[in-house]
């Protein structure tokens, strides 16, 4: 079993979160161009994952964070198995909408949504905060188009390719900056450059996809080489499958470790620890929110691997 010695969190207003989004993703999803399944929203159980991350928060600070959410995973399900070039032509066009720009009147429906939503969600925000959200993007789409080519070219890579992929495609860089905003935690930009926190937040990163690709190996297996840690394990140690999925789980443990080493060894900075210990504490609730929602989430099937992933 997966170790997390964090506290599961319940959002208290649960239903009206889940019922508000359903309503206004509706409209959207019952156009006949739309690539979203409202039954398959349904199933995703995104509401779950954003309210146990941020359980003191009410419903309506929560839309805009929790539309981008599930934008993110209809847009990542969309892009699947696409060709690589209009996967980047598509990505561009994307981040040009985030930046400011207005889809052309051919675009993708998701292209649109996307602009509306970008006019919710940067809002009022400060400029600096802003640009750094963008550019937590613009990793998140490198990464998908990288992990893209990588399945085009049938590669399986070894286990350092795959975690320096893994930490673009993991998207915990636009979670965790949108955190700052919806908690209003606006840290100065050198802060967030201290080696420490750094550090901590990759170890969140890591703690976050090698859960993630635990569960979805089930779904990672129909795909000649879909880029996963259990697979990338199991070739170049050469594993049989189940001992490749031991070794990941051990790796989720080791990283879960060192972040709890890593938050004790956090030096002060000062008038700003405060506000340091609200971003660490965001950081836990998202590291146990996404375990979670992983375990209840209709995206990934009931499996042996999911199963050796329950919570301890």
């Amino acid at each position: 079993m997966l170790f997390c010695p964090f506290p599961a969190q319940e959002y208290p207003r649960l239903r009206q979160l889940e019922e508000e989004a359903l309503a206004r993703w509706k409209g959207q999803l019952e156009t006949p161009t739309q690539h979203v399944d409202l039954q398959k929203l349904r199933q995703g159980h995104f509401p779950l994952l954003l309210g146990r991350a941020h359980p003191n928060l009410p419903p309506e600070r929560l839309s805009a964070a929790l539309d981008f959410l599930i934008w993110n995973f209809s847009w990542n399900d969309l892009m699947n198995g696409v060709p690589l070039v209009w996967l980047q032509e598509q990505n561009w066009l994307a981040l040009a909408v985030l930046q400011g720009a207005t889809p052309a009147r051919d675009a993708l429906p998701s292209l649109w949504m996307l602009r509306d939503i970008r006019e919710r969600l940067l809002g009022s925000t400060p400029r600096a905060w802003r640009e750094r959200f963008i550019r937590a993007c613009q990793w998140y789409f490198r990464g998908m188009i990288r992990e893209a080519r990588v399945r085009a070219e049938h590669l399986c890579l070894d286990v350092s390719s795959y975690v320096e992929l893994r930490r673009l495609s993991a998207g915990t860089s636009m979670v965790f900056t949108q955190m700052e905003a919806l908690e209003g935690v606006f840290l100065p930009e050198e802060l967030l450059a201290h080696p420490a926190l750094v550090q901590l937040t990759r170890t969140a990163t890591d703690v976050m996809a090698w859960a993630n690709d635990l569960f979805s190996l089930e779904r990672d297996l129909r795909d000649d080489c879909h880029p996963n840690l259990v697979l990338s394990l199991r070739l170049e140690r050469e594993l049989p499958l189940d001992e490749a999925l031991r070794a990941a789980a051990e790796m989720h443990d080791t990283a879960v470790r060192r972040f709890l080493v890593q938050e004790r060894s956090l030096p002060s900075f000062g008038v700003h620890d405060a506000a340091v210990s609200r971003l660490v504490l965001g950081m836990r609730r998202w590291i146990r929110a996404n375990l979670d929602w992983s375990l209840l989430t209709g995206r990934y099937p009931r499996t042996a691997a999911s199963q050796c992933s329950r919570v301890a």
